[in-house]
């Protein structure tokens, strides 16, 4: 369940007035969120592939199914999958990609090592060490893979790869009208009178990673909140008012 934009928006306005730190605009609390969002799926990715890495030490890992739940929970709003079609070794991928996690033959019997640029043209420099279609790999660019063997000649059953990813979540939006000048009330509608008029967006993040995500955009307004009971109290408070306003 995503993440209520309003009440994170004014969550945040009431410690800072209770702090007596000023105000963010919406526009302000827009990009800062978005980035804050960003920050936290970054780390939450970081921790999930420390718990792989953990993990294989150990035991062996069955891609994303084996990681401990915490960490399952807080990725899996930003989870997807994708097939890639390959053309003369050449895959494009999603506009959505945050991070990749794996890319195997479609029916998921063989996954693909991933390499550096380097590393291929290493492997590609003798017969010896060239990748097979029993050990294939891909080089990852910004928006396509390469994937050596080509994979055109028919031994596999079919051209297609399946990609595990994180995907890139959208900017944030506290959407509002203007009855006057400085009163705003935030919106769920789009079109016209509503800025921007596409409407709302709210948070990708899961639930758990509320409290991290205002201590975040505090910190970016210049407030350092030490005591996460502050955020939790805050928050509960927004949250009734907005129930009573509907």
């Amino acid at each position: 369940m995503a993440i209520s934009v309003d009440n994170v928006y004014k969550t945040v306005l009431s410690i800072l007035n209770k702090e007596g730190r000023g105000y963010i605009t919406p526009e302000e609390f827009n990009k800062i969120g978005s980035q804050v969002q960003l920050d936290i799926l970054d780390q939450n990715f970081h921790d999930y592939n420390r718990a792989v890495v953990k993990h294989t030490r150990g035991m062996a890992v069955d891609g994303y199914g084996n990681i401990p739940e915490r960490i399952e929970q807080k990725l899996d709003p930003f989870y997807a999958f994708a097939d890639i079609t390959l053309s003369n070794g050449v895959g494009t991928l999603p506009t959505d990609l945050y991070r990749t996690i794996s890319i195997s033959v479609s029916n998921k019997t063989l996954e693909l090592e991933k390499v550096d640029k380097k590393t291929l043209s290493y492997l590609l420099s003798s017969p010896l060490t060239k990748p097979t279609t029993s050990f294939p790999v891909y080089y990852q660019r910004a928006t396509d893979i390469i994937v050596e063997p080509a994979l055109t000649d028919g031994s596999w059953a079919l051209g297609n790869l399946k990609l595990e990813y994180i995907k890139t979540p959208a900017d944030v939006v506290w959407a509002y009208t203007s009855s006057g000048i400085g009163v705003l009330t935030y919106s769920t509608s789009t079109g016209s009178g509503v800025t921007p008029t596409t409407g709302y967006v709210d948070f990708t993040l899961h639930e758990s990673d509320r409290v991290q995500l205002v201590l975040g955009i505090l910190k970016y307004a210049g407030l350092v909140i030490e005591d996460p009971a502050v955020i939790q109290g805050a928050s509960q408070e927004e949250a009734k008012k907005i129930q009573l306003e509907n």
